[in-house]
């Protein structure tokens, strides 16, 4: 007996390892069987992965075990996991929960083996269920049809060979074949909004409209015809110029901009589906960017310490920095130090002009008399922090030198400042430097002070170079 699959099916897995999400329902055994006939001639090395939610008692653990007996008939590589769920349910429930923690496993079993893709059991009733569901959400039409015959979401590529499947069908084929299946209980109870939708909403829906079956495949139909349209134009959009202004982010239509905001977080590392209210904000901030130097940040769902940030003439996305805690220095004991991503060198060199022609020309060396403290301190900013900029005779905010010398809200509180013990401040690297301890005249050394921006894993790799 023959259990058909798609030929774009096997063309997706050739050569590949595919992991087959096996639950012992018919769906699932149908996938895992068909998928076996062909793993020979198109040379894919076949798994099955068995998920154990662990929420059907001693039903759950039967499952599991029916599972592995039958990958040992068919002689088929066999993978339980058991996921842990009580702690994990949030806002969106126990679908949501159990969705994120199989994801979670996916993402584990690619990382350990590249180039490797996961099949999963979607049938044509699954994508009926999803189109409604994500209706109700107002998702878009990439949103509705989310379902298709290859995806990939958070650096995991999904097949689903059997979407154009009906489930009746399947199950006739397997027990033309002989085969039995497993049979979740749960699926009997409209506990879930999908099982409301298939054991209740559907069938009235269907039985009011017989034609509705048809109506809803042929729009699933078109609206992936018109969501791939949409997203290859986003593709283009984004390939011409990745460092896009906010007046060209403006310039897209809404469409193409959602699809393009995707893609800008995905390539940054951030898996952010944009949502109706973070769509809103980004378009309210790249139609009226900031100017004099300021910022917007807006915050991305589920990363915290990441937010997009649109300027006057860009738009990136930044990480939160941390305030670093303030490091004593002592010059002569310890002439290098870290604060952060700065390291800072000080050492006595020879007053000439062209060493002190370096200060106006190089905002992030100084030079000071030897009269300068031994021993300083480095320092974030603190609210309320002033300092006298050389050539001046009045305190200024430290917070307007910011704004001045182009440091963003966002780094400012991983910026040194160097201070006295005391805590007056000396030295704002690559903005100002205060009016205390100046190189006299005749003074024949001084101290020069560097700061550079490196990272600790740059300046590690760095050294190992070395």
């Amino acid at each position: 007996m023959s259990f058909p699959l798609p030929a774009a099916c096997a063309e997706i897995l050739k050569g590949r390892i595919v992991f087959c999400g096996f639950s012992g329902g018919s769906d699932s055994l149908y996938l895992l069987l068909a998928l076996k006939m062909i793993s020979a001639p198109f040379h894919f090395q076949l798994r099955a992965v068995h998920f154990n939610h662990g929420l059907r008692g001693g039903e759950s653990e039967a499952d599991e075990a029916w599972c592995r007996e039958k990958c040992r008939k068919e002689n088929l590589p066999f993978l339980s996991i058991r996921l842990h769920l009580d702690s994990a349910v949030g806002e969106g429930g126990l679908e949501a929960a159990a969705r994120n923690a199989r994801l979670t496993e996916w993402k584990r079993l690619i990382r350990e083996n590249p180039s490797s893709v996961v099949a999963l059991g979607h049938q044509a009733e699954d994508r009926r269920e999803n189109l409604l569901l994500r209706l109700m959400r107002g998702s878009n039409v990439s949103g509705l049809t989310s379902l298709r015959l290859s995806s990939e979401v958070e650096g995991v590529r999904f097949v689903r060979p059997l979407l154009a499947f009906s489930k009746e069908e399947m199950e006739r084929r397997l027990r033309d074949a002989g085969e039995v299946w497993r049979t979740d209980s749960s699926n009997a109870s409209d506990f879930c909004g999908r099982n409301f939708l298939r054991l209740t909403l559907i069938p009235s829906l269907l039985n009011r409209f017989p034609y509705a079956a048809g109506g809803l495949r042929r729009s699933l139909e078109v609206l992936e015809e018109d969501a791939d349209y949409l997203e290859r134009e986003a593709r283009r959009a984004f390939g011409t110029d990745e460092r896009m202004t906010p007046a060209q982010w403006s310039s897209l239509h809404p469409a193409i901009r959602c699809r393009v905001l995707r893609l800008f977080l995905e390539k940054s590392g951030i898996s952010v589906l944009p949502d109706s209210a973070l769509l809103e904000r980004f378009a309210e901030a790249v139609s009226h960017p900031p100017e004099n130097g300021e910022s917007r940040r807006i915050p991305l769902a589920g990363n915290p310490d990441c937010f997009l940030t649109v300027e006057r003439d860009t738009v990136s996305l930044q990480h939160r920095e941390m305030p670093c805690e303030p490091v004593e220095w002592e010059l002569e004991r310890m002439p290098i130090c870290r604060f952060g991503e700065f390291l800072l060198q000080a050492e006595r060199v020879k007053r000439t002009d062209e060493t002190l022609d370096l200060q106006n020309r190089d905002p992030m060396t100084v030079f000071f008399s030897l009269d300068l403290p031994r021993k300083l301190i480095l320092s974030p900013r603190r609210d309320g922090d002033r300092m006298i900029p050389f050539g001046k005779h009045h305190a200024l905010l430290v917070k307007k030198l910011c704004s001045e010398g182009g440091i963003k809200a966002y780094s400012r509180n991983s910026h040194p400042l160097l201070r006295t013990e005391e805590g007056e401040i000396l030295w704002f690297p690559g903005v100002r430097r205060s009016a205390s301890y100046p190189v006299a005249e005749s003074a024949r050394e001084m101290w020069r002070i560097r700061a550079r921006r490196t990272p600790p894993e740059r300046e590690a790799m760095t050294r190992k170079k070395d």
